[in-house]
């Protein structure tokens, strides 16, 4: 798989912790395809494991636009990218190497209760980008559809509607949904398997 070049920078430069990267994320103008911390681990987690290797120069213009472009990077806007690569090799060790410990970072309530939205919603629109190559999992006829499901549950359309339908009407469903963000750390191992032969023959011998 692809990763982004880490670049040598100034101590300051390396700085911006997760907490940092929201701030920047949620003031930097143009506004980024994400919205938050949240949001920007699903589009990582897409960009890992998905069905081919996406240029980093490619997939870091979709994300910040004109902030994305590396090579010119400096000062506060490297070190948000700087954080951003941070994470995405976070990712990538961790489900390669130790997967069943892998912790999506989802937003919470004041309560304590799991959105499971932002974080979905940044996987889809990572999967845009190469969103025929995404077909055979969106593919309804094929079992292996199943491993989205536990994502897209969380997602919405243009319109804000549920891209699975609205759920049913009840007690039992408000606990599933309340639960159903476990499902994600379980099937993206199991995404990334799917692709792996893919991966493998993309990246030769």
């Amino acid at each position: 798989m692809t990763r982004p070049r880490r670049r040598s920078a100034r101590p300051a430069d390396t700085a911006m912790n997760l907490e940092k990267l929201e701030a920047w994320l949620d003031r930097v103008d143009p506004q980024p395809r994400v919205d938050g911390v949240s949001m920007l681990d699903g589009y990582l987690t897409a960009i890992v494991i998905g069905p081919c290797s996406i240029p980093p120069d490619e997939w870091f213009t979709d994300l910040l636009g004109p902030n994305g472009h590396i090579g010119s990077a400096n000062g506060e806007r490297l070190a948000a990218i700087t954080a951003i690569v941070a994470r995405f090799n976070v990712i990538s060790e961790g489900l390669s190497t130790a997967p069943k410990h892998h912790a999506p970072i989802f937003e919470r309530r004041d309560d304590g209760t799991v959105l499971a939205e932002p974080w979905s919603m940044g996987f889809l629109a990572a999967m845009r980008l190469r969103r025929g190559a995404w077909r055979p999992l969106r593919n309804l006829d094929r079992i292996e559809h199943g491993l989205l499901l536990p994502i897209l549950l969380h997602c919405t359309d243009h319109f804000g509607r549920p891209m699975l339908g609205p759920p049913r009407e009840g007690a039992e469903t408000e606990q599933f949904l309340r639960t159903a963000y476990h499902d994600i750390p379980t099937v993206l191992p199991e995404i990334r398997q799917f692709w792996m032969p893919q991966r493998r023959q993309e990246a030769g011998p």
